[in-house]
């Protein structure tokens, strides 16, 4: 209990905020249970407590092909040995929706799924890989991944190249607002984290009608004197996701002309984009669920290459929406929504 008390928060993630370390916990603590019904004796309260409380935020970061979301330089992983594990654990919970320690905001509504990162990068003592990862999300509908993080190798070895793996952990390798193509949480040369977001305020509801989140972080106020606000609404039937980014002017410096700005979008792979006429919106096809359409306003939207990393660590070609303007120091707006056709 006190190893558990100094790496795990009392919301149940781990400080390390790696969904697969996360699934280790689980089945660590599953073993502990195991050995304790073994032995016919019975668990302390305090242990039982903290390995429901660990499945819970596991729930959380798992996506609705029952394998979990790209964070902190993980991948997915096997849905198969993540379902055996879940099932020889022995425990039952509902996934974990708002986490403050553990830090990932779950929206959810007939299948339609989204998770956000809502808190700064791990310190460097309780994570190996940190990544400026802060307000980005990602989306499935059912099975099928729709918006997605690069992601990374995990704890498993790789032979992807150095470069490219401290390539993922920067905020462009997410899904999420970039300002100048600067992290929202410096990574350093040693590959360390230096100074970045240090604060996350989050207000979140839910009601009959949405749930609704906004979070904002202060990653970018020391070098332009903004702060990024992403806010969010999804209806209860699924089918839209309202989205709006906003750079607001805070503290005492400021750019003194413009700044360029660009929000990302990383897709699955096998999620295909048409572009419409007007410039502003996209199609996205898949197999494996309904077309959604994409529009955006306050700035020009591309599409360009990108790579998300498989559950076997293997890099896939894919693609990725991309929002691109710029922004004053009196700071600006992006909107975007992604509508199920059907």
């Amino acid at each position: 209990m006190r190893s558990l008390a100094g790496a795990q928060f009392e919301d149940g993630g781990l400080m390390s905020r790696n969904p697969q370390e996360q699934m280790l916990l689980v089945d660590r603590l599953g073993l502990v249970r195991a050995a304790y019904s073994a032995a016919k004796q019975t668990q302390p309260e305090s242990l039982e407590s903290a390995a429901a409380a660990a499945l819970a935020a596991l729930h959380g970061v798992t996506m609705g092909d029952n394998a979990l979301g790209s964070w902190q330089g993980g991948n997915p992983g096997d849905p198969s040995i993540l379902a055996a594990l879940v099932e020889g654990c022995g425990l039952r919970a509902r996934p974990l929706r708002q986490a403050r320690g553990w830090g990932y905001q779950r929206l959810s509504a007939l299948g339609t799924i989204i998770v956000v990162d809502a808190a700064p990068p791990p310190s460097q003592k309780m994570a190996m890989v940190g990544c400026a990862s802060t307000l980005a999300l990602e989306i499935s509908d059912g099975a099928q991944r729709l918006v997605v993080n690069c992601g990374g190798p995990g704890p498993v070895p790789t032979d992807l190249p150095e470069e490219l793996l401290q390539g993922l952990r920067t905020t462009a390798a997410h899904s999420t607002l970039v300002l100048a193509d600067t992290n929202s949480t410096n990574i350093l040369n040693d590959g360390s984290l230096g100074k970045g977001v240090e604060d996350v305020a989050i207000d979140r509801s839910d009601d009959n009608d949405a749930s609704r989140l906004e979070a904002s972080h202060d990653g970018y106020v020391r070098a332009f004197g903004l702060t990024h606000k992403r806010s969010l609404m999804l209806g209860n039937d699924g089918k839209e996701l309202r989205g709006a980014d906003q750079l607001i002017s805070k503290g005492r410096r400021k750019i003194r002309e413009a700044a360029p700005y660009t929000v990302r979008f990383h897709l699955a792979p096998g999620v295909e984009t048409t572009i419409t006429a007007d410039g502003m919106g996209a199609i996205l096809r898949s197999k494996g669920a309904p077309p959604w359409n994409f529009r955006c306003r306050g700035g020009n939207l591309a599409t360009e290459e990108s790579l998300w990393v498989d559950g076997r660590g293997r890099p896939q070609r894919t693609t990725q929406l991309v929002i691109v303007g710029e922004v004053s120091a009196l700071g600006g707006e992006i909107g975007w929504t992604f509508r199920r056709a059907s």
